[in-house]
């Protein structure tokens, strides 16, 4: 049987540095806006503004907390091109793999995925 993994991932970030990995959740909000006259007593949403959230390791401290940066992260099957700006950094150690630093970020404007 066939398999549909793809293995590998890179990425660049105009901050510098090389791109280890990094993880990317697609986000769309959804206000409640229930009409008791026809809900039946159940909640209704609406979908409305969308925003990424992600993580990325570098092999470099490549930003601080609020630095803005374009991304982008590429996988055989995509490339994820987005404007960010970090919120949290921390330090990445491991025995047996390269180590790094891992910055959180959350998208600000359009994430765009080809």
């Amino acid at each position: 049987m066939a398999t549909s993994a793809v293995c590998g991932t890179s990425g660049s970030i105009s901050l510098g540095g090389e791109i280890l990995e990094w993880t990317i959740n697609l986000l769309e909000d959804a206000p409640e806006v229930t009409n008791m006259d026809t809900s039946a007593g159940f909640k209704e949403y609406i979908a409305c503004l969308k925003s990424a959230t992600g993580t990325f390791t570098s092999n470099i401290a490549c930003g601080v907390l609020g630095s803005h940066a374009a991304v982008d992260f590429v996988n055989p099957r995509q490339t994820i091109t987005a404007d960010i700006i970090i919120t949290s950094i921390g330090k990445k150690v491991v025995v047996d793999g390269a180590n790094g630093f891992t910055y959180n970020w959350e998208s600000t404007g359009q994430v765009g995925i080809a």
